[in-house]
């Protein structure tokens, strides 16, 4: 599914415009779309009315035109918080409702809201910016703090942004969300998609010649794309045919990173796996993973790899059609070095996760040395220190921020986790939606990181493994809570996940 900015949905229907189909015919198909949804919840639901908020801009125009099209089946009142239109097409649209009831005041507005079991939430569209008033916030508590009210937002919940996901405060909390055209960004981040309910997507007649003038594409991951792109496994295949992954991971004081990001490995399909890492470790993970094979690595009294691993690690790594670097390693200025010296010297593509992230913090120009593609997976706070900025500023805008780094370093692929995990390089990203908040745990990153390694080694190019990886790492997530709870999920119950996850697609 593509995903728009508002300024860029402006742009697409100016294009379409041009190509001659005119704005009330988009708005036409917008509006239509809009009532088909609404005339099959009224029928489940066994409502005989509908009751429409609108405010004075194009989203109130949709609203007319399905209001026009449901008069003709259910009893439809149409609530103008904010007078007449002002658009002209919205006007137009306005003026041509028939056996449609009309409310201006605040009083008979107050009592139909109170009385309406189905709403359609036309007031702001996905230019709004500021805050709600306070005669719209009433409202909004009014169906915010009734269950039996079921509401459906028109392109976007009223007061949430379309640019995003910032909300404010009062914002409708939507049981649906019907978007036009293209699915705006700020549905698919955090905290707005939270308020959207069910997003379906009406389109409206924007050509294909549209999108592709846009700078910077985005999409939403589908489980269809992951399907098309995950590795097939032929019925003569044999262990060489899915690739060597090197993992350097681990420390004696953090040993579980690397055998959860090993576990996660071996799950995701990968040939070959070998750990390289402090003895005690590697004798750990043997001890839960016999398929693994293991390297241990000259390390200090505290288990933390030291430079001298160095050589060792290139002679046994370079053989590898991918290497893993970072979970759970500690931090160190031996480690930094030897990071450094990894990150100029190896030949396959690299994933830098968790402390390999912090070893670069302070000298991320290293990056442009890198011979082949590097992956980083950030959590915000990491992100914050790659691009030495608050971890406020890199939430506030999670897109921008991925894109920035990007931008700079066009060799790397972006994987800023969280609640709307976007995955960005120079030229476009993607922004997955599956996922909860129960994979806010300690591990859940270090098997995140297993998987995408695993299926890079496996020939997958590593943007397309990041996207694939970060979507069937969110639904081994959803999974897990369905059988856990959010609260009780553990990021080991992720792994144990994904053979149900991976037989979906196989």
């Amino acid at each position: 599914m593509r995903l728009v900015t508002p300024l860029e949905m402006m742009k697409l229907e100016e294009k379409t415009n041009q190509a001659g189909i005119s704005y009330e015919t988009m708005m036409d198909r917008a509006g239509a779309g809009l009532a088909e949804h609404l005339k099959k919840l009224a029928a489940e639901r066994e409502c005989s009315s509908i009751l429409f908020l609108c405010g004075n801009g194009n989203n109130a125009g949709d609203c007319f035109v399905a209001a026009s099209l449901l008069s003709k089946q259910l009893a439809v009142t149409v609530c103008l918080l904010a007078g007449v239109p002002k658009t002209r097409t919205a006007y137009t649209k306005f003026k041509m409702m028939k056996n449609v009831t009309v409310l201006e005041e605040q009083n008979a507005i107050r009592e139909a809201v109170q009385q309406s079991s189905l709403i359609a939430d036309g007031i702001f569209g996905i230019g709004f910016r500021g805050t709600l008033s306070p005669f719209v916030k009433e409202l909004t508590a009014e169906i915010n703090g009734d269950p039996d009210k079921y509401c459906v937002a028109v392109d976007i919940p009223s007061g949430g942004s379309g640019l995003n996901g910032a909300v404010a405060e009062g914002t409708l909390h939507c049981d649906m969300t019907v978007t036009f055209g293209a699915a705006k960004l700020g549905l698919m981040l955090a905290p707005l998609s939270e308020y959207c309910g069910a997003i379906y997507l009406v389109e409206i007649g924007i050509p294909d010649e549209a999108f592709n003038m846009l700078d910077y594409p985005v999409s939403r991951i589908t489980p269809e794309y992951v399907h098309e792109n995950l590795p097939r496994r032929p019925a003569n295949a044999h262990k060489g045919m899915f690739g060597r992954l090197f993992c350097v991971a681990g420390s004696r004081n953090m040993p579980g990173a690397a055998i959860l990001a090993s576990k996660a490995a071996l799950r995701s399909g990968v040939g070959l796996y070998c750990l390289a890492s402090d003895a005690d470790v590697c004798r750990m993970l043997i001890a839960q993973a016999p398929e693994a094979m293991i390297q241990p690595l000259p390390s200090d009294a505290d288990g933390k790899l030291t430079p001298e691993s160095v050589p060792v690690i290139l002679e046994k790594a370079n053989p590898s059609s991918c290497v893993l670097i970072g979970c759970g390693l500690g931090q160190s200025e031996a480690l930094r070095r030897t990071v450094n010296e990894l990150i100029t010297n190896l030949d396959c593509p690299i994933i830098l996760d968790a402390d390999g992230l912090n070893a670069i913090a302070s000298g991320i120009d290293i990056l442009r040395k890198a011979k082949s593609k590097v992956v980083l997976t950030p959590h915000p706070g990491e992100m914050s220190r790659l691009l030495h900025c608050s971890v406020e500023e890199v939430q506030k805008d999670r897109l921008k921020a991925a894109k920035r780094f990007a931008a700079r370093f066009p060799n790397t692929v972006i994987v800023l986790k969280g609640a709307g995990t976007v995955v960005a390089t120079a030229e476009h990203a993607a922004i997955n939606t599956t996922g909860n908040s129960g994979m806010s745990k300690g591990g859940s990153g270090d098997v995140l990181a297993g998987m995408i390694a695993s299926l890079t080694a496996q020939g997958s190019e590593p943007e397309l493994a990041a996207i694939m990886g970060v979507y069937l790492h969110g639904l081994a997530g959803d999974c897990a809570a369905a059988e856990f709870s959010r609260r009780a999920m553990l990021p080991s119950d992720l792994i144990n996940q994904l053979p149900l996850v991976f037989g979906e697609y196989d």
